[in-house]
């Protein structure tokens, strides 16, 4: 809100001035103040020229000079200069506020009565772009405060960017002048300006000795504002001869001392990702936007020379600067901030490199400008690019991501609990080397970033435990977005394969069960009807059946439709053969079978019914007699055995015989009821014609 405010005042202070409607030409050459063309709507309308050599009224001159157009009179070497700048800039402005004044150019003199105020419209976009600047940033400290009230360094921080807001507030009220303004006003702004940056810097310097790490008690934080401020009272008491001791040395001994603290926060932050990550952030976004910032304006400054960017553009770098230290202060998304600093890093040396490759083009080899920067261009995309990742690589310590297929595989087929989380926990070593690998205490759903990026914690998988995996990198890094991703991708990895394995597994159970139920129902009872067989030609047929059987048991390979007719036929000459040797009695009724086909699923389970119920009745039962009669009712085929034998006592023990007839029976859509007693069992099944449509997809 204060901001907002301060916004305000400038507003109405930059507009507050009395307007010819002059547009000036930053950086110009000449005797005077250059000149671009007139604001047709404004006051000077009719002047030509583009040169401004002086104003005069009332019998009044003012001749003006190149540093009378300068937008920040810093530049001015010494401090006599600036204060004949700020004493004909307030001369001027009282002969703008008394009335018509003359315009004396390079064409001749134009006489001009200033308008009382400057429109908005009129003030330049870079006017705009400095107060949204300020205004940015004094937001951001305090949102930084708000997050952590009790923090020196978040106090610091929300100071730094009080001061450094209101620099900017002074520079857009002065920088964006028209001609003049008031030379207390100017006085003022100009202080202002110097005081607010001197401020950040100090409060940035001393910030960078508490945070992230406490290198210095808290009481000396003040040290450096305080020296800095009696350092800032030395200009307006006229102990520095100019703005080149006054201010620049001033600034320059601040980034100085902000380095010094980076330096010694990288030190004391060894083995601490978390820290560590901080001050690198720090790091390029101080050195990056404040190091162009004074490259681009202070040094051209202290050397006496124009800047070649406008003041209110270069502030947007200490817009980057602070909206970096913001993120860093606020301990925002932490785990990024490493390589989010390197690709800041990487983006900007592509840019140096290109501009030096640019100017070493047009002053050694006198190219024209658009040839010199299409060629840096090219060299920059041939040389630099390629090499980029490399450089990352090396400098991150980080190298390609590693193919862990063959550990993944081994997880999965691991043949024991304890093996499997072996591999498991080798597997998470390779692929993030952790400093440390704990059972975590509570689950997640998936991998999750905990406390900034230090820990990552693994969901338990496929029988595998939790995992909390601390700092990785052998320590040296927080985890990432991209860690997490990484981890996800392995959790669900081996959750498919693990699945895939108990498919496999579950295939082979279900395979061994088919063949170990087949055999018991088909291959016993030909056999003992080959054992029981005295004729030497039936126990041979007999066998050679049961050896064919044998192997489509094995093989799988029974899938054709039977003829209903001929399958019972064939049931009832090989089961009536057995009861015949074995001298028992067997009724077996089976007219009006329809002529036709029986599925495959169908005449396998008729098959073994028929064989492992009468193979029981003949085995257990002790029976004389017994029955079997088929039948087809309502689409399905009816099935009947029963015998008159002792029946089945209730605690005897159940053999799985008779539990594979329910099974086969329910596999193929059909049903199977046991009864039995003192007079003998009864079986009865009903098995559809055709079996269920999701069975013989399944079976397909």
């Amino acid at each position: 809100m204060l901001a907002l405010l301060l916004g305000i005042a400038v507003t109405w202070l930059a507009t507050a001035q009395p307007w010819l409607g002059i547009q000036k030409q930053i950086g110009g050459a000449g005797p005077g103040i250059a000149l671009q063309a007139p604001n047709p709507e404004g006051p000077s309308a009719e002047v030509a020229g583009t040169q401004l050599l002086a104003i005069e009224a009332g019998g009044a001159r003012v001749a003006f000079s190149p540093e009378d157009g300068v937008e920040e009179p810093d530049v001015v070497p010494t401090r006599a200069g600036m204060l004949a700048l700020f004493d004909r800039a307030d001369r001027v402005h009282e002969m703008l506020r008394a009335g018509p004044v003359t315009l004396v150019t390079e064409a001749g003199a134009f006489e001009v009565v200033p308008a009382p105020a400057r429109p908005l419209s009129d003030l330049p976009s870079v006017f705009w772009i400095q107060l949204m600047t300020a205004i940015t940033i004094a937001a951001l400290g305090g949102w930084v405060l708000s997050l952590r009230p009790r923090d020196p360094a978040a106090a610091l921080f929300a100071a730094a960017g009080f001061g450094l807001a209101l620099a900017i507030f002074a520079a857009a009220w002065y920088s964006t002048r028209e001609l003049a303004l008031d030379g207390t006003a100017f006085r003022l702004a100009s202080g202002l300006n110097m005081f607010g940056a001197l401020t950040f810097g100090a409060c940035m310097g001393s910030m960078m000795l508490i945070y992230p790490m406490r290198l210095i008690p808290l009481w000396a934080v003040w040290v450096q504002p305080a020296v800095f401020f009696l350092w800032f009272l030395g200009n307006p008491l006229g102990i520095w001869e100019g703005r080149g001791t006054g201010a620049h040395l001033a600034t320059a001994v601040e980034m100085a001392l902000i380095v010094a603290g980076l330096l010694a926060q990288l030190w004391a932050t060894r083995g601490r990702p978390k820290e560590r990550a901080l001050v690198t952030w720090f790091g390029v976004s101080l050195v990056f936007g404040s190091g162009s910032f004074i490259a681009l304006m202070a040094v051209p400054g202290a050397m006496g020379y124009e800047p070649t960017i406008r003041q209110g553009h270069a502030f947007l770098l200490f817009l980057f600067v602070y909206l970096g230290l913001a993120i860093g202060v606020a301990r925002f998304r932490m785990f990024d901030l490493g390589d989010w600093s390197f690709r800041v890093l990487y983006y900007a040396a592509g840019a140096a490199l290109l501009f030096a490759v640019d100017a070493a083009l047009i002053g050694w080899l006198s190219l024209d400008r658009m040839p010199a920067f299409s060629a840096s261009l090219l060299l920059v995309v041939l040389l630099y690019l390629p090499f980029r990742d490399a450089i990352a690589r090396r400098v991150q310590r980080r190298g390609p991501p590693k193919d862990l297929a063959d550990a993944l595989g081994a997880v999965a087929l691991a043949t024991n609990p304890v093996e499997r989380e072996a591999r498991w926990r080798s597997l998470l070593e390779d692929a993030f080397h952790p400093l440390g690998m704990d059972p975590a205490r509570a689950a997640p759903a998936a991998p999750l970033l905990i406390d900034e990026g230090a820990a990552l914690h693994l969901p338990a998988v496929a029988g595998l435990p939790a995992l909390r995996l601390n700092w990785t990198g052998g320590g040296r890094r927080l985890f990432s977005p991209a860690d997490r991703d990484r981890a996800a991708r392995l959790v669900e990895t081996v959750a498919r394969l693990d699945e895939l394995a108990r498919a496999r597994d579950r295939a082979v159970a279900e395979e061994r069960a088919r063949i170990d139920r087949d055999v018991h129902d088909n291959i016993g009872v030909q056999l003992l009807g080959a054992l029981h067989s005295d004729a030497p030609d039936r126990k041979d047929a007999l066998i050679r059946q049961t050896l064919a059987d044998l192997r489509d048991i094995v093989s799988n390979t029974r899938m054709e439709d039977v003829p209903l007719r001929d399958l019972v036929a064939d049931l009832r000459g090989e089961i009536g053969g057995l009861y015949e040797a074995a001298g028992r009695r067997l009724d077996w009724s089976d007219e009006g079978l329809p002529d036709r086909s029986l599925p495959a699923l169908q005449a396998a389970t008729l098959r073994a019914l028929l064989r492992e119920a009468t193979g029981n009745a003949l085995r257990h039962s002790g029976a004389a007699r017994v029955a079997v009669a088929l039948a087809v009712e309502g689409g399905a085929l009816r099935l009947r055995i029963e015998d008159d034998g002792q029946g089945i006592a209730p605690e005897a023990p159940r053999g799985k015989g008779l539990r594979n007839l329910r099974e086969r029976a329910e596999d193929a859509g059909g049903t199977l009821v046991l009864e039995t007693g003192a007079t003998g069992t009864r079986i009865e099944a009903r098995l559809p014609l055709e079996p269920r449509l999701e069975l013989a997809v399944a079976g397909a």
